[in-house]
Formats: structure tokens, C-alpha cells, sequence
């Protein structure tokens, strides 16, 4: 009998089993893998400070990505990198046209055949990172109203791989989203725009306290379920799966403390969900654009709280008591702020880690199951150094982003490792009764189980390891009397640029380096 003969004489049941294996064979690819690839080359680029092919390459996945899973983090990536492309000196980037309407999604900006200035051209690449960040913002509120209607809309992930599931976006993610926009309409001279942003970006800090409060509660209920016999034995019968159990177990308990510990190390905390640079950036616009009593004293309120998270930052104390005195009636000038990002934020890996099924005379007592975990980039210029006349000061750290990444990875921890958990350990209990089952059917059935078995469990041991790449690891920043020939110096390793400011009471420069060997990227705009 030929090999296809004998699928045909397989049973119902056995010809099942060979398709599902067939199935999983050619779906174990995982989505948070295929991400992975695709992002690898755009974050090249933009790390060695290759604006021009990381707008390229952006532009087409994000395209690519207009109705994926993905979707919010590529509109993340091209909003930052047009962001970018807004900085860089003029000629190194192609002039693009003023968006008169916001593109489709995922549509590249169109060339213009005019001659812009090159304020022109800045100014088109902010208002078309605007474009990027306001659909990432549409899709992330529509999955917010989802879940306000859905009580367990993620139940499934309890029995599928969490990089299955779209990309919401995480807290820090919404924040920072919501002050970069603030961030370019200040410098398109929209301030109302901008406070409505600054307002937005608080509101996202407070919502992800409620939001935490609602995940551990979910989480316990996922435990308790699994606990109470939401998996099933090698007979196919209800079976409990305890997680408490599993994290004590000597193999698994210490790894996955590892993996939080490696995450989590050198993490400066600042509060739960709480970004410095987002609340310096609040303090900043109402201290100084602030329109009345409860304006002034809300900057000076913000300006206290960045006092109290960045306490060794030398600048801080000096911008409260500027504060204090506007919302005095004294209102601040004659100031220049320096405002740095360097470096780029942290990757997500993932950790294989053996995890108990507890299958009293399974063949398959410990699985291996696929964490998330931190990955801090070493390389960046640590900091900015300035000079106007015979006054040389350097910038501070205002905000680690690998502290605010690594304070909502710890939060969500205990909800991933339950999860993953379940999900793994129930997956390998179902597998293993299929394969002691067909074991009974023949040769070609146990196969197909066999093959099953594994490509189920590699479909089931992949973390989820997106990550929006392109943010900075720090924002610092400092603030020096505006000289009198407005002329300042930025330096940072063998690159050295000057700035001519423009004119204005209250001026901001922003510097921007991806790498100690990218090219500094520079802005600036009057604040007031």
C-alpha cells in the first residue's frame, strides 16, 4: 500500500490528527517572530542614524501593516521616525509636502516638486508624524472600549500563544505617544493642540493605574480557574493546573525570577506608570504658556512632582523655584532648555524555561515554555555637553525609559507568567493524551501525533517579544541663561554642532542621538 493509500485507510480521527499536525507545521512561524524580522533592518537603520532608509523601510511595512496585528506599533515606529527625519540637516532626507489631508492608512507621504525651505520641510515631516501617531491613537482607543465592554476579551489567550494577540500598545507606549505629539505641536506653534496632548498623556498615566488594578484581578481568576480544572489530564479529563504550584517548583521558580531580575535590574523607580518626561513637558507649557491662576499653579504642581522622581538632576530645583514664581506672577525669561534623547530604549527577547505539567505517568512531566525579557542597549552617548560663551554644562537625566519599560514590564509580569503557564502547560497535557491515543491507531497515526506534538509545542513556545524600538533610552536635559549672542555649542563625542537661536523669550533645543557614532539630530523652536 503507497504512503497515500495508507492516509486514506487511517480512521476519521487518525486523518484528523495528520491534518491538524500539517496545520500546525505550517502556522508555528510565531507573529511576534515575524515582526522580529521585519523590524530588525528599520531599527538598524535608525540606529546608526540612516534616517533616510529607515523612512523607507518604515513607510512600506507600515503600509504592509495597515490591517495586521501589528498595526499599532509600525504607525509607533513611523511616527517616531518622521519625528526624526524633522531634525536632520537639510538634503538628507527628501522634502515631502504638507499633508492638506491626513493620508490612508499605511500610505507613504507623497513628494513635492516644489523647492521648501527648510522649515518647510521640517514642518511637513512633524505634521506627517502627527498623521502616524493619530492613527496608532485610533486603533489604541478603539481596543480600550473594547475592553471596557468586554469583560475576559483576552480568555483565549489562556489556550494560545500571546503574540497571537494584537498589539495594544503597553502604558508607556500611549504616554509617550501622547507627548510627542505634544511635543511637535509646540513646535508648530499649536498650543491648544498641545495642551489637549499634555492632557491626554496624564490621563494615560492615571488610566493604567486602574487598568493594572483590573489585570491583577483577571490574573487571579486565571489562576483560579486553571486551579480548579480548566486543564485536562493525559485521559482527557478535567485535570486542575496549579500556577502557585509551578512558580515554586525548584526548576521553574528560580528561572523565572531570573528573567525579572535580569529585566528589572538597575531600575530607578519613579511610580507606577508614571513618565518623567512626560509631566517635565506639563510643567514646562503651563509655566511658561499658562493662562490663568490654575494653569500657573498646575505647572508649578508638575514641576514638583519631576523634583521629587529626578531629586539628583541639578536643574530640577532651579525650574521649581521658576515655577513657584510664575504661578507668583512672575513670569520666567531669558531661559534656554536643552532637551536630549539618547540612545535607543530596550529589546524584548525571550527565555526558554522548564515548566511542570504535573502528569502523574505522562511522558512529558516538564515542558518548555518561552518568556519575555528586557534587553538594555549599552550603546549611547551619555551626555550632551553645551557651551554659550565661557559657561560649559552638561545635560542630566530627567527620564530613564528603560526604568519607565522595566517598571510596566514588572507589572505585567505576574499576568504574562500566568498566562503562559496555563496556556503551555495545557497545551502539552492535550498534546500528550492525542499522542498516547493514536499511539493505539498504527503507525501513520502515531506520527501524525508525534508530528502534532511538536509543532504544538512549538507554536506554544514563543514569547511575545514586540517592542516599539525607535524610543530613546534617556531623555536629559539642561537649562542655561539665553546668552546674549544667542549662540550655543552642542558637543557630544566627535560631533559638534552650533545653534543660532531664534528668537524668543523662553527657547527649546531639541538633540536627538541614536548612537555614540550617529550623527547628532537638532531642533529648536521658541516656546514662548
Amino acid at each position: 500500500m503507497n504512503p497515500r493509500s495508507r492516509l486514506f485507510a487511517l480512521t476519521p480521527r487518525a486523518r484528523l490528527l495528520f491534518g491538524s499536525a500539517t496545520l500546525l507545521l505550517l502556522t508555528v512561524a510565531s507573529p511576534a517572530a515575524l515582526f522580529k524580522k521585519a523590524n530588525s533592518g528599520f531599527s538598524g537603520s535608525f540606529q546608526a542614524g540612516n534616517i533616510a532608509a529607515a523612512l523607507a523601510t518604515v513607510a512600506k511595512e507600515s503600509a504592509a501593516n495597515a490591517t495586521t496585528k501589528d498595526m499599532i506599533l509600525w504607525k509607533l515606529e513611523q511616527g517616531a521616525t518622521l519625528r526624526a527625519a524633522s531634525m536632520v540637516e537639510p538634503g538628507v532626507v527628501p522634502a515631502i509636502a504638507d499633508p492638506a489631508s491626513a493620508p490612508q492608512a499605511g500610505e507613504a507621504p507623497a513628494a513635492t516638486a516644489a523647492s521648501p525651505t527648510p522649515a518647510d520641510v521640517s514642518n511637513a515631516y512633524l505634521k506627517h508624524s502627527l498623521v502616524a501617531f493619530d492613527a496608532a491613537e485610533v486603533k489604541v482607543n478603539d481596543y480600550e472600549e473594547q475592553a471596557k465592554v468586554k469583560v475576559a476579551s483576552e480568555v483565549g489567550a489562556t489556550l494560545t500563544n500571546l503574540s497571537t494577540l494584537p498589539y495594544r500598545g503597553h502604558a508607556y507606549d500611549k504616554v509617550l505617544m501622547n507627548a510627542y505629539k505634544a511635543l511637535a505641536y509646540l513646535q508648530l506653534g499649536q498650543k491648544d493642540s498641545a495642551r489637549v496632548e499634555l492632557n491626554r498623556a496624564l490621563q494615560r498615566q492615571k488610566d493604567a493605574v486602574a487598568a493594572n488594578e483590573k489585570r491583577i484581578a483577571e490574573t487571579q481568576t486565571t489562576a483560579e480557574k486553571a486551579k480548579n480544572g480548566e486543564v485536562k489530564d493525559e485521559e482527557g479529563k478535567s485535570a486542575a493546573y496549579d500556577t502557585d504550584k509551578a512558580q515554586s517548583d525548584p526548576k521553574t521558580g528560580p528561572a523565572l525570577n531570573a528573567v525579572l531580575a535580569e529585566s528589572t535590574a538597575n531600575m530607578v523607580s519613579y511610580g507606577d506608570y508614571v513618565n518623567p518626561f512626560a509631566v517635565f513637558l506639563d510643567a514646562l507649557f503651563f509655566t511658561v504658556n499658562g493662562e490663568g491662576g490654575s494653569d500657573l499653579e498646575r505647572g508649578r504642581k508638575s514641576m514638583e512632582r519631576v523634583a521629587l522622581m529626578v531629586p539628583n538632576n541639578p536643574y530640577v530645583k532651579g525650574d521649581l523655584a521658576l515655577a513657584t514664581a510664575a504661578a507668583e506672577g512672575k513670569a520666567p525669561e531669558g531661559v534656554t532648555y536643552v532637551i536630549f534623547e539618547t540612545g535607543m530604549g530596550p529589546d524584548r527577547d525571550e527565555a526558554k524555561i522548564q515548566i511542570p505539567t504535573f502528569l502523574v505517568s505522562g511522558k512529558v512531566p516538564y515542558v518548555f515554555a518561552a518568556f519575555p525579557k528586557l534587553v538594555f542597549n549599552p550603546s549611547y552617548v551619555g551626555a550632551l555637553g553645551i557651551k554659550a560663551g565661557d559657561v560649559s554644562i552638561s545635560t542630566a537625566t530627567l527620564a530613564s525609559i528603560d526604568s519607565v519599560i522595566a517598571s510596566d514590564f514588572k507589572n505585567a509580569w505576574p499576568a504574562v507568567v500566568t498566562k503562559t503557564l496555563v496556556s503551555t502547560a495545557t497545551k502539552a497535557i492535550v498534546q500528550a493524551t492525542a499522542q498516547k491515543s493514536a499511539e493505539h491507531m498504527g503507525l501513520m497515526a502515531g506520527l501524525a501525533a508525534k508530528a502534532l506534538l511538536t509543532a504544538g509545542n512549538a507554536a506554544t513556545t514563543h514569547a511575545d517579544t514586540r517592542v516599539w524600538t525607535s524610543l530613546p533610552k534617556e531623555f536629559q536635559y539642561a537649562r542655561l541663561a539665553t546668552p546674549a549672542d544667542r549662540q550655543l555649542t552642542l558637543a557630544a563625542g566627535n560631533d559638534t554642532r552650533t545653534v543660532t537661536l531664534v528668537p524668543g523669550a523662553i527657547n527649546i533645543v531639541l538633540v536627538k542621538s541614536t548612537s555614540p557614532s550617529a550623527s547628532l539630530l537638532v531642533s529648536q523652536f521658541a516656546l514662548k
